[in-house]
């Protein structure tokens, strides 16, 4: 009897240990889940993703996504030289850099002949500024202000 019984503990030792790390593994996987899901919350919850749409053909659009990294990026459009009815987009897509302000973001393109920023300021969830400044090589600069809506 001696020899069965000590032959169970180790079994049950290991059935444990098993089980311990099943339900560890598991706990793991849920806890990573979770934080992912709450990653993911915190950023959609950004109110500058979406498309935004102004009446000034200089800057007619300007569409903001989270990428997989929950990074913020953006694409400029301008109403077409020879379509008035559609927009064409600017080169690129461009990273959103944050400011200390959760409202104030801004991104930049760089041309072949000028370096060109856009200042976005959320207003409500509607409504944003875009402040666009160019600085063209020959020492020109041009600067203005369009008020954009959130179209979806």
């Amino acid at each position: 009897m001696t020899h069965a019984s000590s032959v169970r503990r180790p079994l049950r030792q290991m059935t444990a240990l098993f089980l311990t790390a099943a339900l560890t593994l598991s706990l793991s996987a849920l806890l990573t889940l979770t934080s992912a899901k709450q990653a993911s919350a915190l950023c959609v919850a950004s109110g500058f993703a979406g498309t935004w749409r102004s009446s000034d053909d200089r800057l007619s659009r300007i569409d903001i996504w989270h990428g997989e990294d929950c990074g913020l990026y953006a694409r400029a459009w301008s109403t077409c030289e020879h379509d008035a009815t559609r927009d064409c987009k600017w080169a690129g897509t461009k990273e959103v850099k944050a400011t200390e302000s959760k409202n104030f973001r801004f991104f930049y393109y760089n041309w072949s002949n000028a370096d060109e920023v856009l200042q976005l300021r959320l207003k409500d969830k509607t409504h944003m500024s875009v402040w666009d400044h160019t600085d063209y090589h020959s020492g020109k600069e041009v600067s203005f202000t369009v008020p954009m809506v959130k179209s979806r």
